[in-house]
C-alpha cells in the first residue's frame, strides 16, 4: 500500500482510456481515501468483470507511475481509433488522448519520416476528423489543450488542428464548395512541415536569428516536404499544395516560388493562417508568446500582404468565442 506523498510520482488516467478485453501495458492503481493501491498489474487483461467493478464503484480515474508515461502513450496510440469513435468517451478525454498520441507520432515522424510513421498520424487524424464533422463543438476542447511551448512536432499538431477547423468552417459549414477530400486535406495540414525533418537540428533549434546561409537551408523545407511525401506514397494533391505553398504570401513575397494571390491554392492559404497564428502565440527561446487577441489583430493588419482576407475573417470569427 502506498502513502499519499508517493502520489506525486503518479499521473491520473481517465478510466475510459483502458480497453476492455485487452492487456494493459502498465501497472494500474486506484485511489482509496488518500492512498493509491494496486488494482491490475501490467500484462494482465482488463476484463468485463473489471469494467463492471470500476463502474459500480464510481471510479473515474486510474493512476500509473510517472516513469511509465511512454508505455501509456504507446498504449493509447494503439487504441486511439477505439477511443475516438466510442460515444461513451467524453469529448475532453478524446481530445487529450488525440493530442498526446498525435504529438508522439508526429515527433516520431520528424525523427524518422518513414511511411509507417506517417501512417500512424493518419490513424489518429481520421477518427478525430469524423468527430469534428459530426460535432464541431469538440473544436473548443481541442483549442483549449493546444500547447504553446514551441517544438516542431507540437507546432505541426497545433497547425493541423487550427487549419482543419478553418477548412471545416469555410468549406463545409459556410457552403463554399470545393472539390477537396477533407480527410486528405487534414493529413496535409498535420504534415505541412515534415520537410523540416531534413534540416540540421543546430539550425532548426537555433535560439537566435539565422544567418543568410542558414536561412537558405530553412527555406528548403517546403520542397523537402514535397519530396518526403512523394517518396513515402503520401503525396495527394492536397498535401502537395500545402507542403509547397504554405509559406507563400498574397503579395508575392513568400517562398519558395513567390506565388501571388489566387495563384496560391486555398488549402495552402488556410495553412498559412494557422501556421502564423500558432507561431505568434507560442513561446520560443528568442521571443515571448503573444495572446490570441493580439496575434489576430496583428495578422489582420498584415492581411493585405500575407493572408487571404476572407479566410482570415472566417478564422477570427471561429476563434472569437
Amino acid at each position: 500500500m502506498l502513502i499519499s506523498k508517493e502520489m506525486l510520482f503518479f499521473r491520473s488516467v481517465p478510466a475510459e482510456i483502458i480497453q476492455v478485453n485487452e492487456k494493459v501495458t502498465v501497472d494500474l492503481f486506484v485511489k482509496r481515501k488518500d492512498k493509491l493501491v494496486p488494482y491490475l498489474p501490467k500484462n494482465s487483461t482488463y476484463t468485463e468483470v473489471n469494467f463492471s467493478e470500476i463502474s459500480h464503484l464510481g471510479i473515474r480515474k486510474f493512476y500509473v507511475r510517472g516513469k511509465d508515461r511512454q508505455h501509456l502513450e504507446r498504449y493509447m496510440a494503439r487504441y486511439i481509433d477505439r477511443i475516438l469513435t466510442n460515444p461513451e468517451v467524453p469529448s475532453k478525454v478524446k481530445v487529450n488522448a488525440f493530442y498526446v498520441t498525435s504529438s508522439q507520432t508526429m515527433q516520431q515522424a520528424f525523427e524518422d519520416p518513414r511511411a509507417e510513421h506517417l501512417d500512424n498520424i493518419k490513424r489518429s487524424v481520421k477518427p478525430m476528423l469524423k468527430n469534428i464533422m459530426k460535432n464541431e463543438s469538440i473544436l473548443k476542447d481541442l483549442f483549449s489543450i493546444t500547447q504553446h511551448d514551441y517544438y516542431t512536432y507540437t507546432h505541426s499538431v497545433n497547425v493541423g488542428i487550427f487549419a482543419t477547423a478553418l477548412a471545416v468552417r469555410y468549406y463545409v459549414d459556410s457552403g463554399n464548395k470545393l472539390d477537396l477530400n477533407m480527410e486528405k486535406l487534414s493529413y496535409g495540414y498535420f504534415l505541412h512541415d515534415i520537410g523540416k525533418s531534413r534540416i540540421p537540428l543546430n539550425i532548426l533549434n537555433k535560439p537566435g536569428s539565422l544567418t543568410e546561409e542558414e536561412w537558405v537551408i530553412m527555406k528548403m523545407h517546403p520542397e523537402w516536404g514535397y519530396s518526403i511525401l512523394m517518396e513515402t506514397g503520401h503525396l495527394t494533391d492536397e498535401a502537395a499544395y500545402i507542403a509547397l505553398q504554405h509559406h507563400e504570401q498574397i503579395d508575392g513575397s513568400g517562398y519558395p516560388f513567390a506565388k501571388k494571390g489566387s495563384d496560391i491554392h486555398p488549402c495552402a492559404r488556410i495553412c498559412a493562417i494557422a501556421d502564423t497564428f500558432d507561431a505568434l502565440t507560442s513561446a520560443r527561446p528568442y521571443k515571448e508568446a503573444i495572446g490570441p487577441y493580439d496575434a489576430l489583430k496583428l495578422m489582420q493588419k498584415q492581411s493585405i500582404y500575407d493572408f487571404d482576407y476572407t479566410l482570415l475573417t472566417t478564422f477570427i470569427r471561429m476563434l472569437a468565442p
